[in-house]
């Protein structure tokens, strides 16, 4: 046989169940998902042969998401540091600003291009005292005078023999 028919014969669960009965699996090696579906089976069992409902997706949209594609397709790609945490991305500070502006009572035709004008103007800034703060840190210590840690390897070595 050149497929397998396994889908066929049960659910998963009952398929690690009869492994668990039968010995094949130890009861300390059974899936986390195991006692949980025990606890809470589902109302309709998970079949392959089931057919799916015929239940229309609804569309979620939020009332940003047209100003949000709108920006997206003027702006092209955004980049953003996932490392540093508590930081926007790009969208949320422009869409940060674009709410402050239409709350601020200016007409909904106009609110779009100030708020990318004020955006740019923030970006700007941005840059430049960045800028401005990294050539202030470079001009304290020359690169010659920052001191490199020294590390010796047969130290490493050691410790790890100590343990």
């Amino acid at each position: 046989m050149a497929q397998s028919r396994l889908e066929r014969i049960g659910t998963i669960y009952s398929r690690v169940s009869s492994l668990i009965k039968g010995g094949a699996m130890k009861p300390e090696d059974r899936p986390l998902w195991f006692d949980l579906y025990t606890a809470f089976p589902p109302k309709v069992e998970p079949r392959y042969d089931r057919v799916a409902p015929n239940i229309p997706v609804r569309d979620i949209f939020y009332k940003e998401d047209p100003i949000r594609a709108k920006f997206h397709r003027e702006h092209g790609r955004l980049t953003m540091n996932l490392q540093s945490h508590g930081t926007q991305s790009q969208t949320q500070k422009f869409l940060h600003v674009y709410n402050e502006l239409a709350k601020s009572g200016i007409p909904e035709s106009e609110v779009y291009e100030k708020a990318v004008e004020k955006w740019t103007q923030e970006n700007i800034e941005a840059k430049s005292a960045r800028s401005s703060q990294q050539s202030e840190t470079t001009t304290d210590k020359p690169r010659d005078s920052v001191e490199k840690p020294t590390i010796v390897i047969s130290d490493i070595f050691k410790e790890l023999d100590n343990k």
